[in-house]
């Protein structure tokens, strides 16, 4: 190989790595972040917890009815003392996810989710898309003049 495909060889190798490390950094809450909480979790604002025009034992049911009707999740414990759920999901590594119900006036609840990797520093985004999983589900339930 001549010098100048030498050169030229090293300029793309190092656009390369430019371009990976790039990226890696843009993306990096895929790599860094594996417990997510709506409302609360920096590395992903858009998720953020509900609010439905339901009370406390209509928004639990609506969500215990949601995991149990999406594969892969598994409803684990109902706390009806502290208006929480427990369920996994093994859909790809297993994750834990916990939803709280809270009453906040006037005929209205909010749904937090929060969901965890059991395992790795990072989560691809998996946990992000449990989170919208279950929403989107319960939205389906609870969607007469939900508040979002």
């Amino acid at each position: 190989m001549s010098n100048t495909g030498k050169a030229w060889a090293a300029v793309g190798g190092s656009l390369a790595a430019v371009a990976a490390w790039y990226l890696i950094w843009t993306n990096r809450r895929f790599f860094y972040v594996n417990d997510i909480t709506t409302g609360e979790s920096a590395s992903y604002p858009e998720l953020r917890s509900r609010v439905y025009y339901a009370d406390v034992p209509k928004a639990m049911r609506a969500a215990e009815l949601s995991l149990s009707c999406l594969p892969g999740w598994k409803l684990l414990q109902v706390d009806s003392e502290n208006d929480a759920l427990d369920a996994e999901t093994t859909q790809g590594a297993a994750s834990d996810v916990t939803v709280y119900v809270i009453a906040i006036g006037h005929g209205q609840t909010r749904v937090t989710i929060r969901s965890r990797s059991r395992q790795g520093i990072g989560d691809w985004g998996r946990n992000a898309a449990y989170i919208r999983q279950l929403q989107s589900a319960m939205d389906g339930r609870l969607n007469t003049d939900a508040a979002f």
